[in-house]
């Protein structure tokens, strides 16, 4: 049996789920819903409004904006604007955005589907684990190579999703996982340029399309994963060892281990694990920025090599930067959205904080054996101007599984992100009992709506 044969037989299969597993994916859904509000406005979201904004007969699916538009538009429209502000989830499971891409297509597809909410939570799980199946056997080596995996195998994941909504058979399935390959494509050269969150939109995008693709009868190679010039071969792994015992989520689940990584801070999430040790050696020794004499940062090279920019020219260059992010951190105490707007890295871009803070990452050897363990530490060591040395080196961000936000912490970043009072917050979170998706409709609604009234 191929790859994409077995993973289409666990897909139609009727995974296990659970209450817990629901609750995470609900968790998911508010999060990427909150980030797709806040980033409507971003440069990207307005490019990918202006690309699919042409009138559709099948107009079916809510967008951002408060407009209904065709599924393929909603996805690449909403799918941007979850990733515009980079505040939405990683999964390290396969190095992805993986609900930039999962949210924005079950969305886009769940009126043709004629989805509940039980339904929606169920295929975002599916797709979540698809991702992961995928990105277990190549994530590390794709990403380090140079690949976005967010719009290689987020659409492959992204189509399993949309094709569990849509109830398609275990061949249908594989067709459409196959269709969703042939669109892989996303560079990591484009971090810190717009084009980064497109990725996202694109994934979504071909996620629901390469389904109804399926759905129609189109089909590729079902061994166009492992084959000879196929997908693992020509996207950085030809070495890929793909299982071939059934999928099995009985025990855990993706969503729970390795799990999500909501976040905290709006830039990339190469920068997280340095801003949280650096804020827990403040709150230990309880220094200032202007005490601080040199800062180096260790990290794996497909981190180093995703902060290009040492003295960042826009708001879009800073959130891939060490430096700034770091700058930002020991003046602030945190990272916010206001560390991004233009006069504020415009007057950042002098800083002497700067020039003193330095990437490097681990020898090759130390490398190989973190990721063959399944961990990514980042080190951060501190010299102060009066001679002392600080030393602290994290192995997970804040809001991962081991370290998760408090449910109050996601509350308040929903209501920061959206504008919307708890009672739109807590529709979402009864999502599970919802006989249809008309809570999620009603949120982007009222978040244009507040934002027409903010506007006069």
């Amino acid at each position: 049996m191929t790859a994409l044969g077995r993973i289409a037989q666990w897909v139609t299969s009727s995974p296990e789920v659970t209450d817990a597993r629901r609750s995470a994916a609900t968790d998911a859904f508010a999060d990427t819903l909150a980030c797709m509000i806040a980033g409507a406005a971003d440069v990207s979201t307005r490019g990918a409004l202006a690309a699919a904004s042409q009138p559709d007969p099948r107009e079916s699916a809510m967008c951002v904006d408060g407009k209904l538009r065709s599924p393929g538009a909603a996805a690449l429209i909403n799918g941007t604007a979850a990733h515009a502000l980079d505040l939405d989830d990683n999964f390290i499971g396969a190095a992805t955005h993986a609900s930039a891409v999962l949210v924005p297509a079950l969305l886009a597809a769940a009126r043709i589907a004629g989805a509940d909410g039980a339904g929606l939570l169920d295929a975002y799980l599916v797709g979540l684990q698809v991702q992961r199946e995928i990105g277990r056997e190549l994530a590390a080596k794709h990403y380090t190579a140079g690949w976005h995996a967010t719009s290689t195998i987020g659409p492959i994941g992204g189509a399993a999703a949309v094709a569990h909504l849509l109830e398609l058979d275990a061949r249908r399935t594989a067709a459409a996982m196959s269709v969703a390959v042939s669109t892989a494509s996303g560079l990591k050269l484009q971090f810190g340029t717009p084009v980064k969150p497109v990725h996202a939109g694109f994934a979504a995008r071909s996620s629901v399309e390469a389904a109804l693709f399926a759905e129609a009868g189109v089909a590729g190679r079902s061994d166009i994963l492992e084959g000879e010039r196929g997908f693992a071969a020509l996207y950085g792994a030809p070495l890929a060892d793909w299982p071939t015992e059934p999928v099995d989520t009985s025990a855990v689940h993706a969503i729970e281990q390795p799990g999500l990584f909501p976040k905290l801070y709006p830039c990339c999430g190469s920068t997280h694990l340095a801003i949280d040790a650096v804020l827990d050696l403040i709150r230990e020794h309880s220094f200032a920025a202007a005490d601080v004499a040199e800062i180096v940062v260790t990290v794996l090279r497909p981190n180093a090599a995703n902060l290009p920019y040492t003295h960042p020219e826009n708001p879009t260059q800073a959130k891939f930067s060490m430096q700034y992010a770091l700058t930002a951190a020991l003046e602030g105490g945190t990272v916010s959205m206001t560390d991004f707007e233009q006069e504020v890295v415009r007057e950042r871009r002098s800083h002497p904080l700067l020039d003193k803070i330095s990437v490097r990452t681990w020898s090759e050897e130390a490398e190989r054996i973190m990721l063959d363990q399944g961990r990514t530490p980042h080190r951060v060591e501190v010299t102060l101007a009066d001679g002392r040395k600080l030393d602290r080196q994290r192995e997970v961000a804040r809001g991962a599984v081991s370290e998760p936000f408090a449910p109050w912490e996601k509350r308040r970043k929903f209501s920061a992100l959206t504008g919307l009072d708890d009672s739109h917050y807590d529709a979402i979170l009864r999502l599970a009992e919802s006989p249809n998706i008309d809570a999620i409709d009603r949120v982007l609604l009222a978040a244009n709506e507040t934002k027409d009234e903010a506007n006069g």
